[in-house]
């Protein structure tokens, strides 16, 4: 038998591509890489309308509208390189002129190692790009229509992802599209129970597994991707195919944040309505009852289905039924009545005094359809302002009689004390001019007497001028005290550090002879009467000196210190101090902490000061310790606060 060639081998084959080739839907057309046509199949005649002898032979840009040119181009430099192009969307040129979309998929044409041109094969996809456009448009449309809407709007496919939001789905769930695009439903649309907290079920998950309908469960909130929450409402429904397959679920819902808290402002208005103890009625504008809550029942005793439709005149007493014409003629202006103070009458036909409150009820439209009263009975509260205003009569003549009785009992007191303080100065007036006398006279017999006087009346002789000597300080003290008890003061600009001074000076002779620190700070000027303020530093350096004599170096210091909030000045020694449990009582006139035989003294010195200070509207206290020294502290007047008198006091 005769071995057949290969080319009788090539041959069926050849055939059977090229039939294929011809009855091929998509044009299959074959060019060299100068870009000269070499092949073209009838598809290619049909999609381009060029016959094959028109073209073949021709250059491929026949086809190529004017501003692709530089595409073809790219495809044979790509093609050269033996680069295969797939699914290439462009458009293409009829010969009629029109551009029609195509999809083109160009191979290089080998033909023993070397590439020679190439191979297209280009489906027309003009019907396709058609449909997408539609789609697009429509879609386009449906965005629009969704974004202009109120409602929030969330669109999944069916896997349940989200597919597009609307602007006010955004809003509420914190989400952008961008973001939110392929994410699972359940992430973005975060549902718990309003009161429980637990998750929600997502209804566009039943949406899509059952094909049907769903509503939101009541008291829902969404958390929306920030934390903020919203009361939602509102449906998930699936979308459908025309085959009826899911394609996916659309979800629209709400914020009715608002509403709730209105629903829940009004059941929380009703349920104050029936708790209140007031008697809460409404009426409309001809008198007529409409509402009729518990509080009402008790007051007036109708129940409210005997005083519901009835007229409000039922509980208005005859001789008062004007005040409701008044009342009803306010109201149709608009008008609010505040505590208005009557008289109704209960079902029992007895007569309560009552305190109303009375507003117009308005409809949408803003006008007056009716009035809401308070009513709250006022009958105890009454009785009991009149048994306060008749014991306030009472207690203003009790008060009369007792401001009378004071007046004439502190203007005997103040005769009396006038009277004692003329008697105290004329005691201590009228003893001093005889003990002077004594003295003088004791003093000139022991003169007189001379050095040979017996040792026994003399020593008798000298106690007696001492006894006297003490009697006569004491007098003279006392009438020091009397004397400050009653000056008035003549108050003025006073330099203490000029005052403090003077007093240093006073006292020069009982410095004599001992070693002195003084320690004079800064001090002001002050308001007050020099005379006293005089006595009174006298008085507390004269007690610094005197207690400072056990000393070998006496530390007296004079300053101003900020204390108890104040401006206060002190006087300080480094003297034998005190125990403070005697301090109460250090102020006290003729207390002594120390004896006669320690040291001198009356014990009205510091009550002076005590009274100088008090004439100056001060405070004075001390401060000490046994064998320690002690610090004595004032204040001149309570209106001077720490830092009035001075820049910058001591702390």
């Amino acid at each position: 038998m005769k071995k057949p060639s290969s080319h009788q081998d090539a041959e069926p084959a050849n055939n059977l591509l090229a039939a294929i080739i011809d009855s091929s839907d998509d044009a299959i057309i074959s060019k060299d890489l100068s870009g000269t046509i070499t092949s073209w199949n009838r598809a290619a005649e049909r999609i381009f309308g060029y016959a094959a002898h028109e073209v073949i032979g021709g250059p491929i840009s026949v086809i190529i509208p004017p501003d692709r040119g530089s595409e073809e181009i790219d495809i044979l430099q790509r093609i050269s390189r033996g680069e295969r192009i797939d699914h290439f969307q462009t458009s293409r040129m009829r010969k009629d002129g029109k551009r029609i979309d195509v999809s083109v998929t160009i191979s290089p044409l080998v033909q023993d190692g070397r590439i020679i041109g190439a191979s297209k094969i280009a489906r027309d996809i003009s019907d396709q790009k058609r449909l997408e456009r539609e789609i697009h448009d429509q879609r386009a449309r449906l965005q629009v229509t969704l974004r202009s809407i109120g409602d929030a709007v969330i669109v999944t496919n069916a896997n349940g992802e989200v597919d597009y939001m609307n602007p006010v789905a955004e809003a509420l769930t914190g989400w952008n599209v961008p973001d939110a695009h392929g994410q699972p439903l359940e992430a973005v649309f975060n549902i718990v129970n309003e009161t429980t907290r637990r998750r929600v079920e997502n209804p566009a998950a039943r949406a899509l597994q059952q094909g049907v309908v769903v509503g939101l469960a009541n008291h829902t909130l969404l958390i929306a991707r920030g934390g903020l929450e919203y009361a939602i409402d509102d449906t998930a429904a699936p979308i459908r195919s025309e085959s009826d397959d899911i394609l996916g679920a659309v979800l629209v819902f709400r914020d009715v944040s608002a509403s709730r808290a209105s629903d829940d402002f009004r059941a929380r208005l009703a349920s104050i309505v029936q708790s209140s103890d007031d008697a809460i009625i409404s009426k409309d504008l001809n008198g007529r009852i409409t509402s009729w809550n518990p509080g009402a029942v008790k007051l007036f005793g109708y129940p409210a289905e005997e005083a519901i439709g009835r007229p409000i005149s039922m509980v208005i007493p005859p001789d008062r039924l004007a005040e409701e014409t008044t009342i009803l003629e306010q109201l149709r202006r608009g008008e609010r009545i505040e505590h208005f103070e009557t008289v109704r009458i209960t079902r029992d036909r007895r007569k309560i005094q009552v305190s109303l409150t009375v507003s117009p009820v308005f409809d949408a439209e803003g006008h007056v359809v009716g009035a809401s009263k308070i009513a709250r009975d006022i009958t105890d509260r009454k009785r009991i302002e009149r048994e306060l205003a008749d014991a306030r009569d009472r207690l203003k003549v009790h008060s009369e009689q007792l401001e009378k009785t004071v007046g004439e009992r502190t203007a005997e007191l103040q005769s009396a004390y006038r009277e004692l303080e003329a008697f105290t100065y004329s005691v201590a007036h009228d003893l001093r001019s005889p003990l002077r006398r004594m003295q003088g006279f004791l003093s000139a017999l022991k003169n007189d007497l001379g050095p040979g006087l017996a040792r026994d009346p003399a020593d008798l002789l000298q106690r007696t001028i001492f006894s006297l000597d003490r009697l006569d300080r004491l007098v003279a003290d006392l009438l020091e005290l009397s004397r400050v008890g009653k000056e008035a003061g003549q108050f003025q600009a006073v330099a203490l550090d000029q005052v403090v001074q003077q007093a240093i000076a006073d006292l020069r002779h009982h410095t004599e002879g001992r070693q002195i620190e003084w320690k004079i700070g800064a001090l002001p000027v002050v308001r007050g009467d020099p005379g006293l303020l005089q006595q009174a530093f006298l008085n507390l350096l004269s007690n610094a000196l005197k207690y400072t004599r056990p000393r070998p170096v006496a530390k007296i210091e004079v300053d101003r210190i900020v204390a108890r909030g104040r401006l206060a000045f002190y006087v300080r020694d480094n003297g034998i101090g005190f125990n403070m449990e005697s301090a109460a009582k250090l102020f006290t006139p003729f207390h002594r902490l120390h004896s006669e035989r320690e040291f001198e003294g009356s014990g009205v010195g510091l009550a002076i000061v005590e009274r100088v200070v008090r004439k100056h509207g001060g405070q004075i206290w001390a401060d000490a310790k046994p064998d320690g020294g002690a610090t004595f502290f004032f204040t001149l007047d309570n209106d001077t606060k720490a830092g009035d008198t001075i820049a910058n006091p001591q702390t």
